[in-house]
């Protein structure tokens, strides 16, 4: 991939694109989380450059950095963690807003993308992958949308979701998560598990497109790269268009 870096609505982004042919035009894959993505990106790059125009569409790979991740990556207000980590300031809308928006637009003025939503996908890791579940509610602007090991312990989130419709019902999802994660003793964040799981039956309820759950081995911080491209090959895979 040619990687190049730009400004984007105020956020830095930094995009790969594979050789296209000249005149070639691909899809492209929206990561929220760019600046904690940026050592990752070359391991993604080695593990899906080959499968590319093969079993996955062409597609760039668009890192997108937040300005906060507490504020930009949660939907609402929410008291912080613990005493070390700052509190949940609801930026989640206006972040949306803007990656639907002018960053889009930015991305596709300056590189060679495929239009109409179908051909984007959005994912996002931990708190990003909040984000991009809380997308299919925000923006019709993505075909595809993947939380990986996303925080759906976050209050609220799953109320949500069950009184929400989305705002288009053929977007495909991808949920994962690791096996170990919802042993945590933390009393919000050891009830990720339970909230995934019931995450997907809701989603099966709202949608007319195949959604998935894929379960990982390890916790949280284990095999962060493989579970970002297990999601990126299941939203670019040719046989689901």
């Amino acid at each position: 991939m040619k990687w190049q870096s730009f400004i984007a609505a105020g956020r830095q982004c930094v995009a790969g694109l594979p050789d296209f042919a000249p005149g070639e035009k691909g899809r492209a894959v929206y990561l929220s989380g760019g600046d904690s993505l940026k050592d990752r990106l070359p391991q993604l790059e080695q593990a899906l450059e080959g499968e590319m125009g093969k079993t996955l569409f062409p597609f760039a790979l668009i890192a997108v950095t937040p300005k906060s991740w507490e504020e930009e990556f949660s939907p609402w207000a929410a008291p912080a963690l613990s005493r070390k980590t700052p509190a949940f300031t609801g930026g989640g809308d206006e972040y949306l807003r803007d990656l639907a928006g002018p960053i889009r637009q930015a991305c596709e003025e300056r590189l060679p993308l495929l239009p109409d939503r179908e051909n984007r996908a959005l994912a996002g890791y931990s708190l990003a992958g909040l984000s991009s579940l809380y997308a299919l509610y925000q923006t019709e602007a993505f075909g595809a949308l993947a939380s990986v090991s996303g925080s759906l312990w976050f209050e609220g989130f799953l109320n949500y979701m069950e009184k929400t419709a989305p705002r288009r019902r053929d977007t495909r999802v991808y949920l994962s998560l690791g096996n170990k994660e919802e042993k945590s003793r933390h009393p919000l964040m050891k009830q990720v598990g339970d909230n995934t799981r019931r995450a997907i039956g809701v989603l099966e309820g709202q949608l007319t497109v195949p959604c998935t759950l894929e379960w990982n081995e390890g916790g949280h911080f284990d095999g962060v790269s493989e579970r970002l491209c297990k999601a990126i090959r299941w939203m670019m895979r040719r046989e689901t268009k």
